[in-house]
């Protein structure tokens, strides 16, 4: 049964999304633990509140001040600063500044009655108890029973008590650097996950190759005995057949000829090669390639080495540049050779018809778009580029024509 992949892509996607509801939820916990801190913090503002309810009851305004001070000392854990605040604005604060902090109504006494009923607190007839006021305010309520009481109470709290939780700060931290490290982790699965599938693809078109080659290396070796026999005695019959014949063996001999040609590439093609490597100058190997395969121009800057079997090399510039003149019978073959980092690359390009196949086929065996090709040669480019550890494409060239390339590891000298 064949095991199905799991895509590399899929594994990143996948972590993201854990790694986001590992995030969400730390967020939300640590802001469940901040309410809950300010819930925490609020009630004892608030029991704090109730206390100096109970001491401003028993005062009047004028001894507020000295309450107030008390109350800092007394409450000094919990409490920063303190106001009580009438309709008119503050009566009287002690501590830091109260603005925006806790506040809560308050209940005082009688004595606070003219306080809440006067405008800035001050009623000088000393009267001003309104209908049904009673002995007091109401449970909290205003002059009459109707309505909130007009004092409230303002609480600052301590820094330390308004503080946020450090259980929340190292929930919130603990989820992001979990879900950072989930992601961080799967990047590194999916690498690792892409470069084995990467390494499976490979191995299994090496097998592939392999096998193509050994039964093609069979059948060649089986087949040139034979077809050796038929051209020799196509060019014995050549000369002894009446001229009206002669072109039918003439065809024999040719067709024999490139069936020979075919056969001796495969063989190239199917033997392992064993690269020498050495340290050779590539700017210069390409002039005197380019020299004997009818001239193209090379560009290069100085001398670029690298380390690679010379041989092979020369084998690979030839296949190049036949393959573009094949395509360019009449145009500018150019040659460009540029160091790039721990690797140098050769540029070969034409100005032919271009592409009419897809790049990663061609170097196939087999594969071609010459009339007269064989689909050999560049099989051959890419093997003896793979075996000297570098690499060969192919693609379309900027307002027509192709470039191929090939790249091999550079040389210290």
């Amino acid at each position: 049964m064949k095991a199905t992949r799991f895509p590399s892509w899929a594994i990143v996607v996948l972590s993201v999304l854990f790694g986001a509801a590992l995030l969400g939820t730390a967020i939300l916990a640590s802001m469940s633990l901040r309410q809950r801190d300010a819930a925490v913090r609020e009630g004892i503002l608030m029991r704090a509140g109730h206390s100096l309810e109970n001491l401003l009851r028993a005062a009047t305004p004028d001894e507020a001040g000295p309450v107030l001070e008390t109350f800092l000392v007394e409450h000094a854990d919990a409490v920063a600063g303190v106001a009580v605040i009438g309709p008119a604005g503050v009566v009287a604060s002690a501590g830091a500044d109260t603005t925006g902090a806790f506040e809560m109504s308050a209940a005082l006494g009688r004595e606070w009655r003219p306080l809440a009923l006067g405008a800035g607190g001050e009623n000088p007839s000393g009267s001003g108890q309104g209908p049904g006021s009673g002995g007091g305010f109401m449970g909290g309520r205003g002059p009459g029973g109707r309505g909130p009481s007009p004092v409230r109470l303002r609480l600052r709290a301590t820094p330390e008590l308004g503080k946020d939780s450090a259980l929340a700060r190292l929930v919130l931290a603990g989820g992001a650097a979990a879900a950072l490290a989930l992601v961080g982790l799967s990047l590194v699965a999916a690498r690792g996950t892409a470069e084995r599938q990467r390494r499976q693809a490979a191995e299994a078109e090496n097998r592939r190759l392999a096998t193509v080659a050994r039964a093609g290396a069979g059948l060649a070796h089986r087949l040139r005995n034979p077809l050796a026999v038929v051209k020799g005695t196509a060019q014995l019959l050549e000369a002894r057949v009446p001229e009206a014949e002669r072109e039918r063996v003439e065809r024999i001999v040719t067709a024999s000829g490139r069936m020979e040609t075919i056969l001796s590439r495969l063989l190239d093609f199917a033997r392992p090669p064993e690269p020498q490597p050495v340290s050779f100058d590539l700017a210069a190997l390409a002039r005197e390639v380019a020299t004997r395969s009818g001239g193209a121009e090379v560009r290069a800057e100085g001398t670029i080495h690298v380390l690679a079997d010379r041989e092979h090399v020369e084998t690979i510039l030839e296949e190049l540049l036949a393959n573009a003149r094949a395509f360019d019978p009449a145009g500018a073959i150019e040659v460009g050779v540029r160091a790039r980092g721990t690797h140098v690359v050769l540029d070969v390009s034409d100005r032919g018809p271009g592409l009419d196949l897809d790049p990663a086929s061609a170097f196939e065996p087999y594969v071609t778009s010459r009339p007269d090709g064989t689909g050999l040669g560049l099989a051959i480019v890419k093997a003896l580029a793979a075996a000297n550890d570098g690499s060969a494409t192919i693609a379309a060239r900027p307002g027509g024509g192709c470039v191929a390339s090939l790249s091999l590891p550079a040389s210290e000298v």
